[in-house]
């Protein structure tokens, strides 16, 4: 992809391994939340508003899946991160050029953040199960705490490394994938193929989101809060 340099794809990882940290590790900030990795996924490639959106659906999706106890579940940082960055690409790419809205790229972007954020939870029980292998050393019940502390740095850094290689191996894939979606809209469809695509995308993720809040029927009012929210934001960022 000629727009996507050795150094831009490099930062890109550094970013992966960030978000990849975040989530269980350091600092905990919540930079690797779908709506926000996806955000400076975009903003990387000069379009956080497309970042923005695609994060946007992606926090739906993936919000009814429990952060609790070992349930497996998709890893969300690199995910929506790689899906920001390949709706920046693609709206800068072919899209762009050939006149097409930049909408027409979100489903493929959610499509692609969705897998990867599957590919990246197997890439997480890998890290982990090696993870323990490491940490199990015979001698690791007489360790003293400095050992430790050096030991847990060092999972922490492996951590990121491979976040940033999920990253890395897939955020060239995910941007040709979102720029073939983005060239192949039909004429025809003219104007109303980016709202038509864009209301589409958002009735599906709102389906998956009203059908993981179920009847807990007290916590519609945050639903409603974080869409007024997301529109203010949206708003401000366009």
């Amino acid at each position: 992809m000629e727009q996507l340099s050795v150094g831009a794809w490099l930062l890109a990882c550094a970013a992966g391994a960030g978000v990849a940290v975040d989530a269980v590790s350091w600092p905990q900030a919540m930079w690797s939340r779908p709506i926000v990795a996806g955000t400076i996924g975009g903003a990387l490639f000069g379009s956080p508003v497309d970042g923005f959106l695609s994060g946007a659906c992606l926090e739906l999706l993936l919000s009814r899946h429990s952060c609790s106890g070992a349930a497996r579940r998709p890893e969300t940082g690199p995910a929506a991160l790689t899906a920001g960055a390949a709706c920046g690409l693609a709206a800068d790419g072919a899209g762009a050029a050939a006149g097409l809205p930049t909408a027409a790229a979100l489903p493929a972007a959610v499509a692609a953040g969705w897998a990867i954020a599957w590919v990246g939870t197997y890439s997480v029980s890998l890290y982990r199960a090696a993870t323990a292998r490491f940490l199990a050393a015979p001698d690791g019940a007489g360790w003293g705490p400095a050992k430790l502390a050096r030991r847990h740095r060092l999972a922490i850094a492996l951590d990121g490394v491979r976040g940033g290689l999920v990253v890395g191996a897939l955020l060239v894939p995910s941007a040709l994938f979102v720029r073939l979606f983005s060239a192949a809209g039909p004429d025809a469809l003219g104007p109303a193929w980016a709202p038509a695509i864009a209301a589409i995308s958002l009735a599906g993720v709102g389906g998956s989101v009203t059908r993981g809040l179920g009847t807990r029927r007290e916590s519609w009012h945050l639903l409603l809060a974080g869409g007024l929210l997301g529109l203010l934001l949206l708003r401000v960022l366009a």
